[in-house]
């Protein structure tokens, strides 16, 4: 498995890059991705900073594009993308099948991912979005690795990605996510108690919550997803980057541990040591970037 990390900043950049990440994708507030404008960079310039950090190292470097985009912004996003990728951008985040036909009708030929937002749950979404011309799928946080096999083991060649479960999951599906949330300081998310991922559900019945998973299910589902063949562990951009850098070491420990070939018992053993908290991430979700 290689790691992919969100980044806010060229700071962020470099101490993750540096830090072991194999990849970062950022955002850019022109183009609507699922952050805050400040939780992005400000300029192409900027993102090209990012790239020459890290084509040396033979890194990569990827932009998320990840909400719905309007129509009359195709020919500026497809222009940016096409100077971005000219600068050595290595692919896309989306999840838009409009935005993706219209490259498709262009002949945009580019390395596509498909974000965890577009709730690709089988092969027949996946062949759907992988005629659009995706080559990495985001699989959906509520998925596990008992349901998700024949989309890992695909034959359309399209590349696998998954959070790290026992760090990262929200029992509702992400597509209902716009931001803000509580913690974000924006006066907008006063009338919000809690995360849209997280919420309850109201029936005639009374209210329900989803059930979280226990954390030796989820510790078992990162063993399992990485003997399935995911190809990458993401770690989200995290508005509370200090937060994000405990989530990352913590990630790639986890990955060191399945790397050594270690057997599910000592690794579950050596994973209950570990401080996640899942349910308790929108305590950390307020924007604290590095100072400086």
């Amino acid at each position: 498995m290689k790691m992919t990390v969100g980044v806010k900043s060229l700071r962020e950049a470099m101490y993750f890059l540096s830090a072991g990440a194999d990849e970062v994708y950022c955002g850019i507030a022109r183009v609507s991705n699922n952050r805050l404008a400040r939780e992005n960079f400000s300029s192409p310039a900027e993102i090209r900073r990012v790239i020459a950090l890290a084509a040396p190292a033979g890194k990569k470097v990827f932009l998320a594009v990840n909400e719905f985009v309007k129509e009359e912004d195709y020919t500026s996003t497809l222009r940016l993308l096409a100077g971005l990728k000219e600068a050595g951008l290595a692919g896309a985040i989306l999840r838009d099948p409009a935005l993706l036909a219209y490259f498709k009708k262009k002949k945009f030929r580019f390395y596509f991912t498909l974000s965890t937002l577009a709730n690709c749950f089988n092969a027949g979404t996946l062949r759907f979005f992988a005629d659009l011309g995706i080559s990495r799928l985001v699989l959906p946080m509520q998925m596990m690795p008992e349901n998700a096999a024949g989309l890992i083991k695909n034959r359309l060649g399209v590349e696998t990605e998954v959070f790290c479960p026992a760090l990262y999951y929200g029992v509702n599906l992400d597509s209902q996510c716009y931001l803000p949330c509580p913690q974000t300081s924006e006066a907008a998310s006063g009338s919000f108690r809690d995360f849209t991922c997280l919420l309850p559900f109201r029936s005639k019945a009374g209210t329900f919550h989803m059930p979280m998973p226990g954390p030796d299910y989820m510790l078992n589902a990162v063993y399992d997803f990485h003997r399935a063949g995911v190809g990458y562990l993401k770690v989200a951009r995290w508005p509370n980057t200090l937060r994000q850098a405990d989530l990352f070491h913590k990630a790639r420990y986890m990955l060191k541990l399945l790397e050594k070939g270690i057997s599910r018992k000592l690794f579950l053993h050596e994973g209950r040591k570990i401080d996640s908290k899942p349910l308790e991430y929108g305590k950390s979700f307020t924007l604290k970037p590095f100072a400086g």
